[in-house]
């Protein structure tokens, strides 16, 4: 009978959703591995038993597997943030993309759609343009993975210099910060709103906002958005449409929005289960498009009756969490088929993946 800290001998058939590594043991049992490589050769210690499978770490690499480099951060392993830092980052792109598929091989028999090959900026460091920092009884930093202790840092390599300029001095400034209960910091570059929603990598900014206008087509030319935030596609989406509804319940997120000052582009403050059927009375719903852009939540059973209940002839669906999209595709298979997902690596080092998925009317012709 398996025991914690026993040690076992494991090759890692592949890396899975949310960044470890699977195999399976001698005796059987399928084991789950942080910081492991493809097709690697490990020596693990047994740390968590479950019912139907157990959670290791790496004791020695026996054989290293594919794309294994030595990760630049003193804090990775520790720190929750990054999940990929020790594998080259084509093997990290190339292993998001096969996550993918492996997710949404469910819809091979009932749709017709293309997994497109993953986006991805420049560099997979210094990209992100705000981070979110915890600090308690002195510490400074982000938490550890599936834990609220805090990791100090001094800086992150997947922020932006801008933003590690502001930690610097926020670090220098907040040292007397040692009280018991936990204080939530977040760090934004300048141009970036102050409040709400905002998309994070700053190398990508203006390709997420071409592709999801390329998504929509040219055949549609009003939009109800719902989770709108502080208006980063709506800005965008605003050049060329001859209405817009966005929704956003963020108040400061709402007043943001409003100060750009769009034309023909009316911004409505409250939920979308509240708003939707308001907005629907608004638009023609022959060149309309519902366009969401949902926390990792995902959409609300309540909305996801209304969009049944009312399909429009597309749905432009902008995801950062590849299983709440699933789920909420099968939701929506009542009215509409799933045609194509663009993958986009917003989030480069860590086991996140943003997708662009397009979903058409059944009774609609595929564009």
């Amino acid at each position: 009978m398996m025991k914690i800290g026993q040690q076992s001998v494991v090759t890692i058939e592949k890396i899975v959703y949310g960044g470890e590594g699977i195999g399976k043991l001698e005796e059987g049992l399928v084991i789950f591995v942080p910081f492991s490589a493809p097709k690697e050769k490990l020596r693990v210690v047994i740390r968590e038993i479950k019912k139907n499978y157990v959670k290791g770490t790496i004791k020695e690499i026996l054989e290293k597997g594919k794309g294994r480099v030595l990760p630049p951060c003193p804090s990775y392993g520790s720190c929750g943030g990054c999940a990929y830092q020790h594998l080259d980052y084509e093997t990290e792109l190339e292993i998001k993309q096969a996550q993918l598929e492996e997710i949404f091989s469910c819809f091979k028999k009932n749709h017709s759609f293309l997994i497109q090959n993953i986006v991805h900026g420049p560099f997979p460091y210094g990209y992100r343009n705000r981070i979110s920092l915890h600090v308690r009884n002195g510490k400074v930093g982000f938490y550890e993975k599936a834990s609220n202790r805090i990791v100090p840092i001094k800086s992150c390599l997947i922020a932006s210099e801008k933003i590690n300029v502001l930690l610097k001095k926020w670090l220098n400034q907040k040292r007397k910060c040692v009280g018991p209960k936990t204080m939530h910091v977040s760090l934004r570059e300048p141009d970036i709103p102050s409040y709400g929603f905002y998309q994070v990598n700053r190398y990508l900014l203006e390709k997420m906002r071409e592709l999801v206008d390329e998504t929509i087509g040219r055949e549609i030319s009003q939009i109800i958005e719902g989770y709108s935030g502080a208006g980063f596609f709506t800005e965008y989406l605003k050049l060329r449409m001859e209405k817009i509804y966005a929704i956003e319940e963020n108040h400061l997120s709402v007043k943001y929005a409003k100060a750009l000052g769009l034309k023909n582009v009316f911004f409505i403050e409250g939920k979308v289960e509240d708003k939707l059927a308001d907005c629907l009375s608004q638009i023609e719903t022959a060149k309309a498009a519902y366009l969401f852009d949902p926390p990792k939540e995902g959409i609300s059973k309540e909305v996801i009756s209304l969009v049944n209940s009312h399909p429009l002839p597309k749905l432009i669906y902008v995801s950062c969490n590849p299983l709440t999209l699933k789920r909420d595709i099968q939701r929506l298979e009542k009215n509409y088929l799933l045609r194509t997902i663009k993958p986009v690596d917003l989030f480069p080092k860590t086991p996140e993946i943003e997708c662009i998925a397009l979903l058409t009317t059944k009774n609609g012709s595929q564009r």
